[in-house]
Parts: C-alpha cells; sequence; structure tokens
C-alpha cells in the first residue's frame, strides 16, 4: 500500500494522551503496518529495530503503544484499524482484477465468434489494462467541398471590407507585432522598476499604475535613482518622516524633466566607465573605497543637479542686487 486513508479527527482523539515519542513511535508502526500489508512481528525487539527505535525512551515508547493500541496473536502484533484498511484494500485489488479478467474474455470471446485472431492466439503479451480499440475501414475520408468561399454580394461595399479590415488587422501584420512588443517591453521594464522601488519606497496596490507609467515613459535607471535620492534629500530638509511613495518618486522625474534632466541624461559621459572617470575628475570628485560606478555615477549627477541649483539662486541673487 502506497497510499491510506488518516482521519486527523479519529486520530487526534485516540492519541492526545501520548506523548510526542509515543505519537510518533504510533505513526511509524501504522506505516510500516501498511507498507507490508501484514501484522508487526511478535518480537518487540524486532518492531523496535524496523521502526528505528534506539534510544530508551523511543524503545519503552514502541512496547507501551504496542500493548495499548495492538493485539499479539499468533502471526504478530494486529491493529483492528489496519486490518480493515489492508483487508479493504486487497478486496478493491481482487475485484479490479477480476473485472480486467472479463473484459478481456468478453473481448476474446467476440474475436473468436467474428473470425479473427487475438491477441493471445498470436502470443502477445496480455495488458490487462489497455483499452480496446475497434476500427473499421473508411474509404470516404472527407466530404469533398466545392464551394470554398462565400460568395460576394452586390451590397457589401468595398468601403465596408476595408473598414473591417481596418479595424481588425491581421494578428501577424507588422503593426500589431510591434504593439505586442512594446506591450512586453513596458510589462518587463515595470517589473525591474518596480524592483528597485521597493527596495527604497513603500509601494501599495494603487501605485502600480505609476510604476506603470514610469515604463511607459522609459524612465531610466539613472533617472530613477536620482529622483529617489532627492525625494530622500526633500523628506529630511523638511523633517518629514513619511514613506516614499511611487507617485512622490514619478513627480520628480517628470519635474527633472521639464527642468532639461532629459538633455543631461542623454550626455554620453555616463554610459561608460571612462566617461564617468573623466566626469569626475571634470567635477573633482572621486568613488569611494569600493564604491561601484552605479553608485559613483549617482553621486555624479546628484552632485551636477546641487550645482545647476546653486547657480540658479546665485543668478536670482545678483539680479535682485541689480534691481536694488
Amino acid at each position: 500500500m502506497n497510499y491510506y486513508e488518516h482521519h486527523i479527527g479519529d486520530y487526534a482523539e485516540a492519541t492526545s494522551h501520548l506523548t510526542f515519542v509515543e505519537d510518533a513511535a504510533y505513526s511509524r508502526l501504522i506505516r510500516k503496518y501498511y507498507a507490508t500489508e501484514k501484522p508487526l512481528p511478535s518480537d518487540v525487539k524486532h518492531v523496535q529495530r524496523l521502526i528505528n527505535a534506539r534510544t530508551r525512551d523511543e524503545r519503552n515508547a514502541v512496547a507501551l503503544v504496542l500493548n495499548e493500541f495492538f493485539i499479539l496473536k499468533d502471526d504478530g502484533w494486529h491493529q483492528a484499524r489496519c486490518d480493515h484498511e489492508v483487508a479493504r484494500f486487497k478486496d478493491k485489488q481482487t475485484k479490479a482484477k477480476r473485472s480486467a479478467e472479463t473484459r478481456w474474455q468478453g473481448i476474446h470471446a467476440e474475436q473468436v465468434k467474428n473470425g479473427i485472431a487475438s491477441d493471445f492466439d498470436k502470443g502477445c503479451e496480455r495488458i490487462p489494462n489497455a483499452m480496446h480499440a475497434e476500427c473499421s475501414p473508411v474509404t470516404n475520408h472527407h466530404t469533398p467541398v466545392s464551394n470554398h468561399q462565400t460568395p460576394y454580394t452586390s451590397h457589401q461595399s468595398n468601403k465596408d471590407i476595408k473598414g473591417k479590415l481596418e479595424i481588425n488587422p491581421a494578428p501577424d501584420t507588422p503593426e500589431v507585432n510591434h504593439d505586442i512588443q512594446k506591450a512586453m517591453a513596458i510589462k518587463e521594464r515595470k517589473q525591474c522598476l518596480l524592483a528597485r522601488i521597493s527596495k527604497e519606497c513603500q509601494v501599495k496596490a494603487m501605485d502600480q499604475s505609476k510604476v506603470e507609467e514610469m515604463a511607459s515613459l522609459e524612465v531610466s535607471d539613472v533617472e530613477l535613482e536620482v529622483a529617489i535620492q532627492t525625494a530622500k534629500e526633500v523628506r529630511l530638509k523638511a523633517n518629514n518622516t513619511l514613506p516614499i511613495n511611487a507617485a512622490y518618486v514619478l513627480s520628480i522625474v517628470k519635474a527633472k524633466r521639464k527642468a532639461g534632466f532629459s538633455e543631461e541624461a542623454e550626455d554620453s559621459w555616463w554610459k561608460t566607465h571612462s566617461g564617468i572617470d573623466l566626469k569626475g575628475r571634470e567635477l573633482q570628485m572621486s568613488p569611494k573605497p569600493s564604491e561601484s560606478y552605479e553608485a559613483f555615477k549617482v553621486r555624479l549627477f546628484l552632485e551636477i543637479n546641487k550645482r545647476k541649483e546653486s547657480a540658479k539662486t546665485m543668478n536670482s541673487a545678483g539680479e535682485t542686487n541689480a534691481t536694488q
């Protein structure tokens, strides 16, 4: 038996007083009983060895469980529920075998009646569980169809046909393939952005649409990093302890793009390691120990933005003094 029904309620009611070790011993004894489909050996030491009971507590638990739940007879230790399940299992096996024999005997008799040599007569191996298939020769495999296309009627105009084609384009057209590829790219980019934002920000169900919008806008990793760092600095300066969400990050990305961030991001210096090193020397900045190029690149963008903001502030102050 590779399977048996375990009634949790009955088992719990009968074993609620057992210790942990006793319960484990009882469970192993039952499994061994079903696996062998026969009573356990009458020798207690043999039973202890069968279920690998080695310590004194484990051996004592086996002896206690045997005396409480099993009955010693001439052929070994019996358990009423196990005997019932094993008998029911063997009865099912017998009925299934008898049913298979009856089915094959009926098939054989039918073949002999019709003058057809059976598999038994040919010396083939009998397969009781196989399905018998009776096939008759078919000469007319397909009804010929002469009208392969619905005739064009005069009430259907060329305009109607063109309109239908435009509404339902063929699935393999370049336009449809492009749309599918674009949708897949947006979905993949959304997962990448979501994974990065989740590390730094609080992402709720309502923020999913914001992350998808970022993917549609093709927000780069650099833009995302700069926006997150900017959000952190703004919250820190304002002593605001509220968590950063995706909507706030998206608004910063849009604001920086309007302010000319996209032109700065399109500069080719940040696309290569050598370009990052050159920009670092230009800004008189060097990477920190064990700092990756990605992290150093983000610091450079932040420094560029700070200097831009500082330059704007100085220009505003100079214009005010000139006016006064």
